[in-house]
């Protein structure tokens, strides 16, 4: 029988139980809100009752990686993977977490499995690619963030990304393609820009360059290598005071880069402020006592302010940093003959060529050397390099021609071949000897000079036709410019043609200059004490010319041989009525050699009017630097060149008064009446 009160007495309500989706979804959101520690507790509760419950399991995997676990995050993945094998995302997490645990062949192996179940999965191709780069295989990386752009052509760390391995590649072109693509789908990031703009700097577009770092800085204001970089643009395009505003910005930004410290010094170097670039050299080098170019621009800087010594220092530290820095060797080189140790220069060079084979201010400073010490056979080959040293002062007059260059191996019997100067005026006239051994091959010789010398290179022999620089050029078979005709005859020198003179001055113009200076009451001697003033060799070839004059005897008459005349040495002449001028009478060397045949002595430092004097036989005395110029030989008083010079060097480097007072000594001893 039912009991009657059996109405009145009801089962509790069943409440039911949390759905798992609901309650992974809030603690999902949790996660985003930042609230970690409820949303770790709702996923654990679940697994608590859902222990298989693959979402929970993969849920709670990236909580813990955001909040540091990486350990117990692979665990959860690990989880989620062993009860779905195809669970693409999980392989992808687990592999960011394994990544930042150092765990990078595991890593890849992870984004292989997510990638082999979803071969579509964009993020995880750019991913893979990646960690390929941090494991430092670039070729398959490259391939990577290809096969992300080709799932999401809008993936902007694979555009990225992939131009700079392009740019790594020296890919210029493929690489300023990927930035801009990469611009395209976010315009916003700084990096991009800059990058842009380095390759945009490698394809020789300045000023497209400039403009890229421009947006980088609008974007970054303290992208301290966007300002550097844009201003060794600015100091290209010879904007240097603003590339020196910019490098000051970037220092402000970064005063540890060692690189700006060093380019902002050879700006300061090329704005003739020394003191402060060399300042900028050693903070470099105190932020990278191994930085070898900061050493080799400190050895360049000290090398311009003539402290030999210490720019010698500096490139013995650069080439201790880095044995394989070949312009350090040929700098070194450079530093050591000039301070006299010509064999040691030589070996430097040699180091630098042995560096790199190609190195053509390595070569062209050896065959220097080489002809300093005589050694011909080496010389003159090398020499040929000159051509392509782009720093040396040469490579600026090389010249194109369709017509071959003769060096002495064709014949040219019936030929017609043009020599042309390429240098000085002292170069032209010291090789010019060679026009008559030319002819005698039989060869048509038209000669191309400067209009100075036009006159008086037409007494040579052998010369059918002479043109100035500047002039239409006649029809020719060969060409070769006069300093290669040495190598053309294999010149030595027991075999140097024409020593004793070779040139000649008009007779009409020597009669004039005799009537003009009417009958010679002293001994007459020609001066010349400075070369040309736009020369960058001048310095070590001129002295003032008040200097000299303690040295010379009353007993002469002096004249100058000189057109160009500093400010400083004109006061000297208007002050010093026994040199006689006549500035305004030569018009070309013609004149000048007219002058120079009523000479008894001509005493010139080494310059054009020295080589005109020694080529018409003129006795000469040359006067020369410490380091003199290679044709000039070491040590000697002679010269195989001219039998008519005698040369009265330096004895330390910058010090005239000794060789004065040998030219004073001769003159008392050999010309005194």
């Amino acid at each position: 029988m039912k009991s009657k009160f059996a109405g009145l007495f009801k089962s509790a309500a069943t409440i039911p139980a949390p759905n798992p989706a609901d309650e992974i979804e809030r603690a999902r959101k949790l996660h985003q809100q930042g609230d970690h520690e409820s949303a770790a507790t709702i996923y654990r509760a679940i697994l608590n009752s859902h222990t298989d419950n693959v979402e929970a399991h993969y849920r709670l995997g990236n909580l813990l990686k955001d909040q540091g676990s990486h350990a117990e995050a692979v665990a959860s993945y690990d989880r989620a993977i062993s009860l779905k094998a195809d669970h693409a995302h999980a392989y992808c997490n687990r592999a960011v977490v394994l990544g930042l645990l150092d765990r990078l062949p595991d890593a890849l192996e992870s984004y292989d499995r997510a990638i082999a179940i979803d071969p579509t999965d964009a993020l995880a191709h750019c991913n893979r690619a990646l960690l390929l780069v941090a494991l430092g295989k670039k070729d398959a990386a490259l391939a990577g963030f290809e096969a992300a752009i080709a799932q999401d052509g809008n993936n902007f760390t694979s555009h990225f990304a992939r131009g700079t391995l392009l740019q790594e590649r020296i890919l210029w072109r493929e690489a300023l393609l990927a930035y801009d693509r990469a611009i395209a789908i976010h315009p916003g990031e700084a990096l991009v820009f800059y990058n842009r703009g380095t390759v945009l700097k490698e394809l020789k577009d300045a000023l497209a360059a400039v403009a890229s770092y421009d947006k980088a800085i609008a974007l970054n204001p303290h992208l301290a290598l966007a300002y550097a970089n844009r201003a060794t643009l600015l100091q290209e395009l010879n904007q240097k005071p603003a590339a020196l505003t910019d490098y000051d910005r970037a220092i402000t930004l970064n005063d540890r880069d060692a690189a700006t410290h060093t380019n902002r010094a050879v700006l300061l170097q090329q704005m003739g402020r020394r003191a402060e670039a060399l300042a900028g050299y050693d903070r470099a080098i105190a932020l990278d006592p191994q930085y070898a170019d900061a050493w080799f621009n400190r050895g360049t800087a000290l090398y311009d302010d003539d402290d030999l010594p210490a720019a010698l220092d500096s490139y013995e530290h650069a080439v201790a940093v880095d044995p394989d820095f070949g312009d350090a060797y040929v700098n070194r080189g450079v530093t050591l003959q000039n301070m006299g140790h010509v064999d040691q220069g030589i070996e430097s060079y040699k180091q630098a060529i042995r560096i790199n084979p190609n190195l053509p201010e390595a070569h062209y400073n050896l065959a220097l050397a080489s002809l300093t010490i005589g050694d011909y056979a080496t010389g003159w080959s090398e020499y040929e390099w000159r051509w392509q040293a782009e720093s040396g002062p040469i490579y600026r007059e090389k010249r194109s021609f369709s017509q071959p260059l003769w060096v002495g191996k064709e014949t040219i019997a019936g030929k017609t071949i043009m020599l042309y100067g390429e240098q000085g005026l002292g170069d032209s006239l010291q090789f010019c000897r060679y026009i008559e051994w030319v002819a005698r091959l039989g060869a048509r010789v038209i000669l191309e000079v400067p209009s100075l010398l036009t006159t008086i290179c037409a007494t040579l022999p052998g010369v059918s036709q002479i043109i100035p620089y500047g002039s239409p050029l006649p029809h020719f078979e060969y060409q070769c410019p006069l300093m290669s005709l040495p190598l053309a005859f294999s010149t030595t020198l027991d075999t140097i043609p024409s020593a004793s003179g070779y040139l000649r001055a008009d007779a009409g113009k020597v009669a004039a200059w005799r009537n003009r200076l009417g009958a010679a009451t002293k001994p007459r001697i020609g001066l010349t004490w400075s070369g040309n003033q736009a020369a960058g060799t001048n310095r070590k070839r001129h002295f003032a010319l008040s200097s000299l004059l303690p040295y010379l005897s009353r007993d002469f008459h002096y004249y100058c041989l000189q057109k160009e005349v500093t400010a400083a040495d004109h006061e000297t002449l208007a002050n010093t009525s026994w040199i006689f001028q006549f500035q305004d009478l030569l018009k070309d060397f013609s004149d000048t050699a007219a002058l120079c045949e009523c000479m008894d002595l001509v005493i010139s430092v080494d310059t054009s009017v020295a080589h005109m004097s020694c080529a018409l036989g003129k006795k000469t005395w040359v006067l020369l630097a410490y380091v003199a110029d290679w044709r000039w030989l070491l040590e000697r008083e002679d010269n195989p060149w001219y039998h008519a010079a005698r040369l009265f060097r330096q004895t330390s480097p910058g010090e005239w008064n000794g060789a004065f007072e040998r030219v004073a000594t001769a003159l008392r001893s050999e010309l005194t009446r």
